[in-house]
């Protein structure tokens, strides 16, 4: 980039692209700020190259100050996202292709996306991934192109979880890029021989363009399994981009369920292994009416792709100490990731049945 191009950036608020706020004005008054001169030739051209309602954009200018090209932050999808993606950006500007500044124009991304693949920006040979507890999710930007049969013209994305040998759920998100070309997505073991959907674990069928879908597959073992991308039946050759994000969940651990019968102890134990495995259902289940109102639902908005990295943290909580308390049971928690990291929580029958109605941060001195 050094030897190309010479990188400088400016502030919308100093072209008065932005409002001023008023802690803004007064700040610049007090320090005698001066606003840049928006008749100079470059001010002028980067004023030209703004895309409306775009709160920020990569412009490629010349040494003529003519606008080369283009990138608004919240377009940077297929085929220009990424490092690799921005300099096919760069590269495209210099070779005088305009990218972001042709709009008007029908988009050819069949020919986009051929040139990034051969710049080497996206790939579609040797693609995988390898999983492990401390890199759970990991991304693959690739294409997918239509065959004539089945006879498989599949983007092929290896996926190694042998590092979970007690097995998990295999979570794929898929998007499909903005060409013509819907996808599908089967998934294979890596012993299957014959790549046709028909031998598939599971399979995602027809996403349409600029759409995303989620699948799940559960297995009980570390394994290495492959994904298969392919266009939908078309003309032979046609591509389009995909963007997957690939995941081990851990497999939820059956919590037995709450019956009048069972002590308060065993209630006490059951919420704990709920609380490790954010098992929000089973934990609601076990509040009164009013502490389900205030406590309910703590765990159910989690990101999927943050769940295991908290469950594995929360795997070492601990009961500290537990008592009856008249006709109550209290226990003390050490919850690792609590502010503070102790919690006392109180229970009482409500019908017969030991519930929780009471959670509170309990101080450890």
């Amino acid at each position: 980039m050094n030897e190309n191009f010479i990188n400088v950036w400016v502030l919308n608020s100093e072209l008065e692209r932005t409002p001023y706020t008023k802690t803004a004005i007064t700040l610049r008054r007090k320090y005698d700020f001066k606003p840049l001169d928006k008749t100079r030739p470059l001010a002028q051209a980067i004023m030209e190259g703004w895309k409306e309602r775009s709160p920020a954009d990569s412009l490629v200018i010349s040494l003529d100050l003519e606008l080369m090209g283009r990138l608004p932050v919240n377009e940077r999808h297929s085929p220009y996202n990424g490092a690799k993606g921005y300099r096919l950006f760069l590269e495209e500007s210099l070779d005088g292709k305009l990218p972001g500044l042709r709009e008007d124009l029908p988009i050819h991304w069949d020919t986009l996306l051929e040139t990034a693949v051969e710049s080497g920006a996206m790939v579609d040979d040797g693609l995988s991934v390898t999983l492990t507890d401390e890199h759970s999710e990991q991304e693959v930007l690739s294409v997918l192109r239509t065959s004539e049969t089945e006879a498989q013209n599949y983007t092929i994305v290896e996926i190694d979880a042998t590092a979970f040998t007690d097995g998990g759920v295999l979570v794929i998100d898929v998007w499909v890029g903005e060409a013509e070309v819907s996808g599908s997505f089967d998934l294979f073991a890596a012993d299957t021989t014959e790549l046709v959907s028909d031998n598939a674990l599971v399979s995602i069928k027809d996403i349409p363009t600029n759409q995303r879908e989620v699948v799940k597959y559960p297995f009980d073992r570390g394994q290495v399994f492959k994904l298969g991308a392919i266009g939908n039946a078309g003309e032979n050759g046609k591509i389009n981009g995909f963007l997957a994000k690939i995941s081990v969940e851990p497999v939820p651990r059956e919590v037995p369920p709450v019956h009048s019968e069972q002590s308060a102890e065993d209630v006490m134990n059951t919420f704990v292994e709920a609380f490790k495995n954010l098992d929000a259902e089973t934990m609601d289940s076990m509040f009164t009416e009013d502490a389900r109102e205030t406590f309910g639902g703590d765990f159910e908005d989690v990101p999927e792709n943050m769940r295991a990295q908290i469950s594995q943290m929360l795997s070492s909580m601990e009961v500290l100490s537990s008592e009856y308390v008249g006709d109550e049971f209290h226990f003390r928690l050490k919850v690792p990731m609590g502010q503070p990291p102790e919690s006392s929580i109180k229970m009482r029958k409500v019908e017969g049945i030991w519930r929780i109605y009471d959670i509170m941060p309990s101080d450890s001195n």
